[in-house]
Parts: structure tokens; C-alpha cells; sequence
């Protein structure tokens, strides 16, 4: 097993999940996986993203020199979020999907599905985070496929994993982190 993979944090979570079984040359063909049929505005909010987690070292250095201005770019971007997901619950797309408990780290994700996926086999993946109305469209390679019940746990781990989409999987992974020790603290008062 992947040593590098343990290094990452994990969660569990609430998160939609579709694949594709693809070729090695069809991964290598594209950086993003175009295996799936998405709306202009599921494409948007990637975009949106990929751009949001490129101006956050940005947005640190202007902090550093004037607050204020960092500030009103901060707020200008809550803006811009609060629209993406306006239009994002208004689109079909998101109503039609499943959300399923899956493993999420840096590193890849472990799914549960209804087929047998062989070992080193290469995925497309399309995994959208419900509280957001936010995806990504990333590539993985099977590392484990269990079978209990009749249901396969899938575990993947993720393939030429762009920075950006690193970086909102780690974002996504925090929030979610944050949100279980504020339930924590509130259970015990």
C-alpha cells in the first residue's frame, strides 16, 4: 500500500459520486475528464473554484500590506460564491443526484457501488459536494475493490490530481472538519 496516501487526512462525508471506466490513453489524453455529459454551470462553478484556490495567495499577500483592501476582495468574492450557488441549485443536474457516504482525503476516495471494478483499473471521476453545489472532475486509479453484501467498496486513489482541485478537496476536508468539532462543542454545552 501507498505510504504517501496514509499521510493525508481523511474524512467521512456525505458526497455525490459517478464514474466512468476509462483507458490509460484516455486519461492521458486530457487533463480533465470529458467521460461526462455537465451542465455550462457545473463547469462555472470548477472554474469559479479553480480561480478562487489561484487568487487565494494572492489575496494573502495583499492582506499583508493594506487589510482593507484584502478585505473588500474577500467580500467581492462571497459575492461572486453566493451567485455560483444561486445558480447551481437551479440547475437539474444537482437535483438528480445521490449522495452516498464515502472516505475523502487528498489522496483519493473510497465509494461504495453495485459492480466489481477491477484492480488498477483508471476511473473518470465526477464527485460533487452537495452543501456547496460545487464538483470536480478528476481521474483515479482502483486500489482496493471489496465485496460485502452484494455492495463493492471501492477505494481510488487520485491520478495527476490538479493543484487547484487539490486545494478545494483540502478546503472541502477542513469545513468539513470544522463543522464536526463545532457540533462537538455545542453537544457538550
Amino acid at each position: 500500500m501507498n505510504q504517501e496516501r496514509r499521510q493525508y487526512f481523511r474524512i467521512h462525508g456525505k458526497v455525490a459520486v459517478d464514474y466512468k471506466i476509462i483507458t490509460e490513453d484516455e486519461m492521458e489524453h486530457s487533463r480533465i475528464p470529458t467521460q461526462f455529459e455537465v451542465s455550462p454551470f457545473f463547469l462555472l462553478l470548477t472554474q469559479l473554484q479553480n480561480l478562487g484556490s489561484d487568487n487565494d495567495y494572492h489575496l494573502r499577500k495583499i492582506a499583508q500590506k493594506d487589510p482593507s483592501i484584502a478585505a473588500y476582495l474577500e467580500s467581492m468574492n462571497d459575492k461572486i460564491d453566493a451567485i455560483a450557488q444561486a445558480v447551481a441549485k437551479s440547475d437539474v443536474e444537482f437535483e438528480n443526484l445521490s449522495a452516498q457516504e464515502i472516505s475523502l482525503s487528498e489522496g483519493g476516495l473510497s465509494f461504495d457501488c453495485n459492480e466489481a471494478i477491477p484492480l488498477n483499473t483508471y476511473l473518470a471521476l465526477k464527485v460533487v459536494f452537495e452543501e456547496t453545489f460545487s464538483g470536480l472532475l478528476l481521474y483515479g486509479q482502483v486500489l482496493y475493490s471489496g465485496e460485502e453484501d452484494g455492495v463493492y467498496k471501492i477505494g481510488v486513489e487520485f491520478t495527476d490530481l490538479p493543484e487547484s482541485s487539490r486545494m478545494i478537496v483540502a478546503r472541502y476536508i477542513l469545513s468539513t472538519q470544522a463543522r464536526e468539532r463545532q457540533l462537538i462543542n455545542e453537544e457538550q454545552y
